[in-house]
């Protein structure tokens, strides 16, 4: 990741359960110095805020309190939240107190495109995590923690979008495909269409600018 940063390139990771969230944040400790902090775009089902469980201190449970420790990360959205998670309620609250903006699915769609990225720091650097678990089960099956009521394709793809007009996307990972869940191959197919649009809207805006 360091050697890709160096590069000046945009690190793309593709998972593997969420935990690999937490060295790709690392990563950008020295390039933050240089440039700037990092805000953190979660597209998830799940908080994952959880500081330990069972001894465990860095797996999929715990990247995005892991991230927003971080000195360098200045804030964080995360989008999708809903349903039985892996954080209590104090995970929650820890989350909001600490500057987290937490959005389900059903505010999503009430805010509507526009309003949610209004959110978001206009110009800041951003990096997106993705589990395919933010979608709705119906077109994402292959994860495993499915999560019904989830987000269809146009409601995530308008918003890496409009994350890609808007801001600096520094750094992307999608997470939590599991193809042999899903022997249609829909959700596989879905996280490479996913990323490879996203990743177009990136370059576009790059050519705009």
């Amino acid at each position: 990741m360091r050697k890709i940063l160096d590069a000046g390139a945009i690190p793309l990771t593709i998972g593997g359960d969420h935990s690999i969230n937490i060295p790709c944040i690392n990563a950008f400790s020295d390039v933050c110095e240089r440039d700037g902090p990092i805000h953190v775009v979660q597209i998830d089902a799940h908080l994952d805020f959880v500081d330990e469980r069972h001894g465990v201190t860095e797996g999929h449970g715990n990247p995005m309190r892991r991230a927003i420790e971080k000195p360098y990360v200045s804030g964080m959205t995360q989008l999708g939240i809903r349903n039985v998670s892996s954080t209590a309620k104090e995970g929650y609250v820890d989350a909001r107190a600490r500057g987290s903006d937490i959005l389900s699915v059903r505010q999503v769609r009430k805010l509507g495109t526009d309003a949610v990225l209004d959110r978001i720091p206009e110009g800041a650097r951003i990096y997106v995590t993705i589990d395919i678990d933010a979608f709705c089960p119906s077109i994402a099956a292959g994860t495993g923690t499915p999560s019904h009521g989830g987000f269809l394709y146009y409601d995530v793809l308008e918003i890496l979008q409009g994350l890609a007009a808007r801001n600096d996307v520094v750094g992307i990972d999608l997470v939590e495909v599991a193809p042999a869940y899903d022997p249609t191959e829909n959700t596989q197919i879905l996280a490479a269409q996913l990323l490879l649009n996203f990743l177009g809207f990136i370059f576009h805006a790059k050519v705009q600018r």
